[in-house]
């Protein structure tokens, strides 16, 4: 693995509130937004990212008690329809990701000798 730097960073909340806000064709029940602010926000991230020469962008999701640890993708292709476990109806978006697990792996490593918490997220059919 070649070695990079960072270019940037960003800190923001989880974004599939922004999948649900933005009516995608991909949900499958639509939003009348609410979460605008945080879209633009996510928008001007964006547009700061298009000048910027990059290989990858790494997504940290603290949407759950990352004190139990932080999982890392460990599989080239998750497709799969996403659903809410606690609102099944209301958020449901059917997604298409492509992971580095190389880079992935590298970073959980990284991260399991500095102490942390971690682990491979090698189930295909994890959602």
């Amino acid at each position: 693995m070649s070695k990079g730097e960072i270019v940037m960073g960003a800190l923001a909340p989880h974004p599939p509130h922004l999948v649900y806000a933005e009516n995608p064709p991909q949900n499958e029940a639509t939003s009348e937004g609410g979460w605008e602010e945080l879209r633009w926000g996510y928008e001007r991230l964006r547009e700061s990212l298009s000048d910027r020469d990059y290989d990858v962008i790494i997504v940290h999701t603290p949407h759950w008690a990352t004190f139990i640890g932080t999982h890392f993708l460990g599989v080239d292709n998750f497709k799969s329809l996403s659903v809410d476990p606690i609102f099944p109806n209301l958020f449901r978006y059917n997604y298409d990701l492509k992971v580095d697990v190389e880079l992935s792996r590298a970073i959980h490593d990284n991260a399991a000798d500095s102490g942390l918490l971690v682990k491979m997220m090698e189930n295909p059919n994890f959602r």
